[in-house]
């Protein structure tokens, strides 16, 4: 009878954290996966192809130059598309503009991957961030519009985590599948085998098309005939507290791998199982993100995360050992990547409907240039100042970007519940 006890127990196991699972997935929508479903395809396949493709450009003698001039150009068309594609959201809806972004995108990197004249690699740079830009506008109105109250928090946490895990994955393969085409002996050159992994990748986005077309919105995704604000109210609190948060997610992470290996002196093979570990540690606060929303409220939340950020940024400035540098720079990460599921979500809850994608797109050209902006201030900073004089500084704006969120959302949360109320009991064909 024991050794049947025994036995029974870890079926009874598995059945309970099976059940658990479906439990925890039958709170979201069919439709809601789908897209979860597209993301992945999305994450996995710009994940390969971004980490390959400079790598790519050198082995066909590109100079950093020409790197800096073909990803200025990609960022450029990201901010040049936003209006557009907010406009073309407006008209036609956030399924058909997804699908722009999932057919139109690879399609342009299939392009990159053989049109290697400079010039044209430039203006085929712009094109593909035009293209990408959609994504982003696109992605929270989204989950938003596939979500309740009750899960939203937990469907953008779900699609960040997912997008961390992915990232890393991209690394490995794209690390690994070049030298097991090499192997085989596939093409004579290294460029001919990242070629065909790049082909690979832009293959996997396109798979995300099928998911797209199958969405099922509860509603029309486009926009009702009613007149809508240009500049939603509600972003002239949020916008602030965000774009000097922005400073820091924007300022430090670029060269944290020159602080590890130089102002650290940290071996490069070690640089990277830090990065794989911090990479970890950004999963799982972003799964936890959710559980720290729920226990303390949304606004205390990001003001956790953030003022977290800047305690481990002071502490970063003012110690050197290598130990207690690396556990603070973990630490760094998770709580900066906390942050993200709870300012999506808190955007999204306090905007209508019908203007989400306006003001997604508002907040996606906002970050953009500060991040574009802030990253060549940095540089300049440490060249002159140092990193410990930098990281202090980092470590001031995250305080600021706390104490602003503190007040200036707390307070546009109480008066955006007061506007929406009467709207969302107005019927769209009102």
């Amino acid at each position: 009878m024991q050794m049947g006890a025994a036995s029974e127990s870890p079926s009874r196991h598995e059945g309970g954290v099976i059940a658990l699972v479906r439990s925890f997935a039958l709170q979201f929508s069919p439709s809601f996966w789908k897209f979860f479903a597209a993301a992945f395809f999305f994450d996995l396949g710009f994940g390969l192809f971004f980490f390959l493709f400079n790598l790519y450009l050198t082995d066909l003698h590109f100079n950093e130059k020409s790197l800096g001039l073909i990803t200025g150009a990609l960022t450029l068309g990201n901010v040049a598309g936003t209006i557009p594609v907010m406009i073309l959201v407006r008209r036609f809806g956030l399924q058909r503009m997804l699908l722009f972004c999932f057919t139109v995108a690879p399609l342009t990197c299939i392009l990159r991957t053989f049109i290697l004249w400079p010039a044209a690699q430039v203006g085929l740079a712009f094109l593909t961030g035009m293209a990408l830009c959609s994504w982003p506008i696109c992605f929270s109105p989204t989950i938003a519009k596939l979500t309740n109250e009750k899960n939203r928090m937990a469907g953008f946490s779900i699609n960040f985590a997912t997008g961390i895990g992915l990232g890393s994955l991209a690394g490995l393969a794209g690390g690994y599948l070049p030298e097991i085409l090499q192997r085989g002996s596939y093409t004579a050159s290294i460029a001919g085998n990242i070629r065909i992994v790049l082909l690979l990748a832009c293959g996997v986005i396109l798979l995300g098309v099928f998911p797209i077309l199958s969405l099922r919105f509860e509603a029309s995704d486009r926009a009702v005939t009613r007149r809508i604000r240009i500049f939603h109210p509600f972003l002239f609190w949020f916008l602030t507290p965000f774009i000097v948060w922005t400073i820091v997610t924007g300022s430090f992470p670029p060269f944290a791998a020159v602080y590890l290996q130089q102002h650290l002196g940290i071996p490069l093979r070690h640089v990277g199982v830090i990065f794989s570990a911090s990479q970890l540690v950004q999963f799982g606060a972003v799964l936890l993100a959710p559980l720290l929303y729920r226990r303390i409220g949304t606004v205390p939340g990001i003001v956790c995360a953030q003022a977290a950020t800047g305690v481990a940024l002071f502490w970063m400035g003012n110690l050197s050992a290598i130990p207690i540098s690396v556990a603070l720079y973990l630490g760094y990460t998770g709580a900066q990547w906390m942050s993200g599921p709870g300012i999506y979500s808190f955007l999204m809850e306090n905007i209508p409907e019908e203007e989400r994608s306006t003001a997604s797109a508002i907040q996606n050209i906002s970050g953009a240039i500060c991040q574009a902006a802030t990253a060549m201030v940095t540089g300049s900073c440490i060249v002159r100042l140092g990193y410990p004089t930098v990281l202090l500084g980092n470590s001031g704006v995250a305080v600021v970007a706390a104490l602003l969120s503190a007040t200036l959302l707390g307070c546009a949360h109480r008066r955006s519940k007061k506007s929406l109320s009467p709207i969302l009991n107005v019927s769209p064909n009102a």
